[in-house]
């Protein structure tokens, strides 16, 4: 998932790739979490990522439904559904490639996230404030088993997400390499 030929998100319901962060990350002012990446599919619906912390009631994840990219927020401040615009409102099941770059800048009294699509920051969508605490683990593709109950709307998504993503960045250190759950390696 971190190299250019990357992985392929199968149509098995566990395919997913997980991605633990140091668990107490050590973050002050002006530094940054970044997550980067690439993605390819078909599908009109399914997870692209979401980042889990200690905390079983936040979460954040991008996902795609009916090929439009959502963003969701499920923190002790925040909860929405953001709906992230294309150009030209176009669908990102469409067979190319899509580039994700997701961060967040921890300032001392508050934080601020940014969420580009292929190189495009919206106004409307692209700033935000954020308000859960440190992520520690990423899932890519899908979701854990052991998630479900934990990760609201998602779980009951209509499809699934089946495609490739490569080139996966992440700022953070990670406590162990990513752990592969019923992919494939992307032709």
């Amino acid at each position: 998932i971190q190299s250019a030929v990357g992985v392929r998100i199968e149509s098995h319901h566990k395919s997913h790739v997980k991605m633990a962060l140091l668990s107490e990350p050590v973050y002050g002012n002006n530094s940054e979490f970044r997550l980067s990446f690439e993605f390819n599919t078909t599908s009109a619906d399914g997870i692209l990522f979401y980042g889990r912390n200690r905390n079983p009631q936040e979460m954040i994840a991008l996902v795609l439904e009916n090929g439009d990219l959502m963003y969701k927020i499920r923190c002790s401040t925040v909860y929405a559904d953001i709906l992230v615009p294309t150009q030209n409102n176009s669908l990102l099941n469409d067979s190319t490639w899509h580039t994700i770059s997701y961060s967040i800048e921890y300032g001392s009294y508050s934080s601020q996230g940014r969420l580009e699509l292929d190189g495009r920051l919206d106004s409307r969508v692209g700033r935000y404030s954020f308000s859960c605490a440190n992520l520690t683990r990423l899932i890519m593709g899908g979701h854990r088993e052991r998630d479900i109950g934990n990760i609201h709307g998602l779980e009951n998504l209509p499809g699934h997400f089946e495609g490739c993503i490569r080139n996966a960045f992440v700022t953070n250190a990670q406590a162990h390499p990513p752990k592969y759950s019923f992919v494939s390696i992307c032709e």
